[in-house]
């Protein structure tokens, strides 16, 4: 079964773009194979077995995490709607540190960055309703109701892990969610 994720990867040769290809050891956009920076006690083999998974899949941020379409909707109804989605929002600027997640480490926003939970919020409603979720997830331990429901739309990076402020309503025959002024509403089924 196929699966479709949303990422951000910063523009191909920014320096946001070039520093963390190093860090991981490739290109993944050209290709090229990178020297990954020396690390003072850090072997260069044990540094490469750290990256490997993440090399894997190139620098970016998960946006929508890897989930399989419903059967009545093709991949270009995916992309129409997350170019919808993408031009809803403006730039923002996003101060970064080196932080744990889960059981890796990654960098993450330094505090509480509203215009990301927005957005965090924006794909986890507006892109679910293309999802097939066939078979319930299992709860995740240490989440409150709210936190799991908001788990169920996007498991890997959902608002109930961002923001303590995030809600969920329903508006007539939308589900919404929000973290600040911009409710995100999507309706309850997506046209293919």
């Amino acid at each position: 079964m196929t699966r479709y994720a949303v990422y951000y990867a910063p523009k191909p040769g920014s320096p946001l773009w070039r520093a963390g290809c190093q860090w991981l050891g490739g290109d993944v956009a050209s290709g090229q194979a990178l020297t990954q920076p020396q690390i003072d006690g850090i072997d260069a083999g044990v540094l490469a077995t750290l990256t490997r998974d993440a090399a894997r899949y190139g620098w970016h941020a998960t946006l929508k995490a890897p989930f399989p379409l419903r059967i009545d909707v093709q991949a270009g109804a995916l992309l129409r709607h997350v170019a919808e989605l993408a031009a809803a929002f403006r730039p923002f600027a996003l101060s970064l540190q080196v932080d744990w997640l889960d059981s890796f480490l990654a960098l993450r926003p330094v505090g509480v960055v509203p215009e990301l939970d927005e957005l965090a919020a924006a794909c986890a409603v507006a892109l679910e309703p293309l999802a097939d979720r066939g078979a319930p997830l299992k709860p995740r331990a240490g989440l409150d109701p709210r936190q799991q429901a908001l788990y169920r739309w996007n498991p890997w990076r959902t608002a109930a892990r961002r923001s303590s402020r995030a809600r969920v309503w329903t508006r007539g025959s939308k589900r919404c969610i929000g973290a600040g002024a911009i409710p995100m509403c999507s309706n309850s089924s997506a046209s293919t």
